[in-house]
């Protein structure tokens, strides 16, 4: 009995969907960032000027709805932004962005009677500090940029003391690095906190 050939598969033909099926299926592993909390040697604060019986409360702090996500948005235009599929913030970011303001606002005050809301001790704080972040993001031409509008509380969270809109921008080296564009993040988050505890000591002034 003869048999035909003519239909008989190449191991070549084989190998070579073998490797289509498996790069189609392969994705590149996701990357987790966390935003940094400022250096104690980077204030200048003296030991006479530091408010270590200050009780701050932090919260509520939140995000615009686009930046409630796990990726990192990065801005194309003024109408566009982009998602990083691959690049992720490791927490949801309102909990880092305000365990961070929390870390620089207990260097810039000296105090670590840092509470972040809820908390069981919210009638016991001397202010409260409450942030509204509208944007978080960088641009194609290699700009972070955060705005945020924030206000102080006093005495357990009820008199308003100060309100105001703030915007930082932080420029980058390499708009391709992720690890760069949180540093840089970060930065804006660490001038925001000089603000608020300008803004705080001032307070303490009167």
């Amino acid at each position: 009995m003869q048999i035909n050939n003519h239909h008989k598969i190449s191991p070549l033909f084989l190998l070579s969907i073998v490797l289509l099926l498996n790069s189609c299926g392969t994705t590149p592993p996701s990357k987790f960032y966390t935003l940094e909390a400022m250096s104690e040697s980077e204030t200048t604060q003296t030991a006479t000027e530091r408010q270590n019986n200050l009780h701050i409360g932090i919260g509520p702090v939140q995000f615009a709805e686009y930046l409630q996500r796990s990726q990192i948005v990065t801005r194309t235009n003024d109408a566009e932004v982009k998602l990083a599929e691959t690049h992720r913030w490791a927490e949801p970011l309102h909990n880092n962005f305000s365990r961070i303001l929390a870390e620089n606002l207990s260097i810039l005050l000296g105090t670590d009677k840092i509470s972040l809301q809820p908390s069981r001790n919210w009638s016991d704080i001397d202010h409260q500090v409450v942030v509204n972040v509208w944007q978080f993001d960088t641009s194609k031409e290699g700009e972070v940029t955060l705005v945020a509008n924030w206000s102080i509380r006093g005495k357990g969270g009820s008199e308003l003391l100060t309100m105001k809109k703030s915007s930082f921008s932080a420029n980058l080296e390499n708009t391709t690095s992720y690890t760069d564009i949180v540093r840089a993040l970060s930065k804006t988050v660490e001038m925001l906190s000089r603000e608020i505890a300008a803004a705080i000591m001032a307070e303490q002034g009167h």
